[in-house]
């Protein structure tokens, strides 16, 4: 295809002036398609013609040469359509005829664990009519977990003396693990609140029982620096192993919101959306109660139906990262949530978390050894330290070993290990106590490995090796003779940069590295195990900063809103432990902040202002286009 030069100057010229608004867009369409054509020129190529163009001369769909059918595109379909394609399915035709009875609210919660709960306890105390299905039965009701995570509560800072953490800090941190991807105003709710939230949640707790929530990670060692780098330990979080559960807590919460007035059907289970027909705006939801269906009708529908955990088709489309590390093992994770409740916002249209999603951990891989994921060095299969291992926790240092060749980590330290272990940071795992006892246990595991020698000690679960030299240490642990020298070039490095006072080769904070000098020394081979799912899955449908879902063009859907893991927004990069209990700790800190705003907000605002805003204007001062070819 030819073009002559006063084409090409008229393109240049057009290059950043183009009308983008909608109003301009038809007007300029054969201005954009000429410099399609021309830019296909300049590139040496001829324009490819499309499958219309192919039939109307006489051809097929089919590309001749290849046999394979001519791409069309999916600009214009749904995340849905494209990301559900095969798996997704459609919404189920239930007809009005066979609606045994219609119930109508405030707010409707679809799901009762720790964020619907959280939400409709919220919205009733502030005045709301709510109405709670859950698909499990009362008896046999459940959740996963132990730990909430948060900052700055009075149960941390007057019960316990722990030091308010700036939430500046910690919003910056959080999105550095998030590559830019969270959504602000979640976290910032998350650390401006969560403290707030968690003295809400357990207000009805005697004192006693208050007493048996056990913050992690605390007291710190004397001396800790709560400064790792450029992120920082958040010690504290709340574990209700010891007293009252977890699951009772919740339980009493419940019982709470019932108290206030709401109601909860219970083996009651969501299964379509009441919506418009441009998928706009949700009014309701069809829910499965036995073999009869109850709709409910709301001013706001929110989901809190859990993840995506039993699902492997969703999952492995949903949280990509996760299935390509796995080489395409199916995803799975113990939560054993069916993703039915984000399925039902893909099939009108809904997106869902833009990112590489994740789970708890199986995107990162680390030497899990008897001293947990401690940041140790860590070296792969040639022997070869390859990146800095205490870049904010385990699950962000451990993306690259994710990407490393084979299936094999090391980790070294020597005599004086205490010191390193007890200068971790604190969070997803590393260790959660620092007391005697712990401390006492993990040197009982050092010396089974001084004493097993060449065979190594289990006696922690995990084979440990001990011995005098590095090389002697290589050995033991079956290293070939190349990959051995590598391993001591390696640590000679490693001490040579503690020495310099700076890892010039990975980055590292060398306050947190510690000289492997001192006879005996330890190591561990691990594998490195990713992909395949974990504990529970944690991306979910795209949302605002007021939780409500969004749509085509990302607009808000009116009236549909979501809480929980199945919200995104949180960790679109996957699960970055940055404490212990972040997860669930965010469940009930953003339904507690989710229940006060549909309870007290407008929520007409997100679909109704802005509407008729001016469109932007276009300068005539845009770059020019590339130079026409010699």
């Amino acid at each position: 295809m030819a073009i002559d030069e006063k084409s090409l100057e008229d393109f240049g010229k057009l290059r950043g002036k183009i009308d983008i608004s909608r109003r301009g867009f038809l007007k300029n369409a054969g201005v954009v398609v000429a410099g399609a054509a021309g830019a296909a020129a300049l590139a040496g190529c001829s324009s490819p013609k499309t499958a219309s163009s192919d039939k109307s001369e006489g051809g097929s769909s089919t590309n001749a040469s290849s046999g394979a059918s001519a791409y069309a595109g999916n600009e214009g379909k749904t995340m849905g359509e494209v990301l559900g394609a095969g798996w997704l399915g459609e919404e189920p035709e239930i007809a009005a005829s066979d609606i045994a009875e219609t119930k109508t609210c405030d707010i409707v919660v679809c799901g009762a664990g720790h964020a619907g709960t959280a939400t409709a306890r919220r919205a009733a105390e502030k005045g709301a009519n709510v109405i709670v299905v859950e698909t499990q039965t009362e008896a046999d009701f459940a959740v996963l977990g132990n730990d909430i995570g948060h900052l700055n509560s009075s149960w941390q800072t007057e019960r316990h003396g722990i030091p308010s953490y700036d939430v500046v800090d910690f919003m910056n941190e959080y999105q550095i693990c998030g590559a830019g991807r969270v959504e602000p105003t979640l976290l910032s709710d998350f650390a401006n609140r969560s403290g707030e939230a968690f003295d809400w949640f357990i207000d009805n707790f005697t004192e006693e029982e208050k007493a048996q929530i056990v913050p992690l990670n605390w007291p710190v060692p004397d001396g800790y620096d709560y400064k790792k780098g450029m992120f920082h330990s958040y010690v504290g979080t709340a574990n209700f192993g010891e007293g009252v559960s977890l699951k009772d807590a919740l339980i009493r919460s419940q019982d709470i919101a019932k108290e206030a007035g709401v109601e909860f059907l219970y083996e009651t289970t969501g299964v379509k959306l009441v919506h418009n027909d441009d998928n706009t705006e949700v009014t309701g939801i069809i829910c499965q109660q036995g073999d009869k269906y109850v709709e409910i009708d709301a001013k706001a529908v929110v989901l809190c139906c859990g993840d995506i955990g039993s699902n492997s088709e969703m999952y492995n489309a949903i949280c990509a990262e996760n299935y390509w590390l796995g080489e395409f093992t199916d995803c799975k994770a113990m939560s054993g949530r069916d993703g039915s409740g984000i399925a039902m916002a893909m099939r009108m249209g809904a997106k869902v978390e833009i990112g590489t999603g994740g789970d708890m951990g199986s995107h990162a891989a680390f030497p899990m050894s008897p001293l947990e994921a401690c940041e140790t060095i860590w070296l792969n299969k040639y022997g070869k330290r390859f990146c800095n291992e205490g870049l904010g926790g385990p699950l962000m240092s451990g993306c690259t070993p994710a990407r490393q060749p084979g299936d094999i980590l090391y980790s070294i330290w020597d005599a004086d290990w205490k010191p390193m272990l007890l200068n971790q940071i604190a969070g997803h795992l590393a260790l959660k106590y620092w007391d005697d006892d712990t401390i006492n246990k993990i040197d009982g595991y050092m010396q089974a490995a001084e004493q097993a020698g060449k065979d190594g000690s289990d006696e922690s679960g995990k084979y440990l090796y001990c011995a005098d030299t590095i090389e002697e240490l290589c050995d033991y642990m079956g290293m070939e003779e190349g990959v051995k020298k590598q391993v001591v070039a390696a640590v000679a490095d490693w001490n040579a940069a503690i020495e310099a006072g700076a890892d010039m080769k990975f980055g590292r904070d060398v306050n947190t590295m510690y000289p492997i000098i001192k006879a005996p020394f330890y190591g561990f081979a691990g594998s490195k195990r990713v992909g395949g799912g974990s504990l529970v899955s944690t991306s979910g449908l795209l949302v605002t900063g007021d939780q409500q879902v969004q749509g085509q063009g990302f607009e808000p859907i009116k009236g549909l809103y979501a809480c929980g893991n199945t919200e995104g927004g949180r960790f679109p990069m996957g699960y970055n432990g940055i404490m212990n209990g972040v997860s669930i700790g965010m469940c009930l800190t953003l339904g507690y902040t989710l229940g006060e705003f549909l309870a007290t907000g407008d929520l007409d605002e997100a679909t109704t202002l802005g509407l008729n805003n001016a469109e932007p204007k276009q300068s005539d001062k845009g770059m020019p286009g590339p130079p026409p070819a010699a």
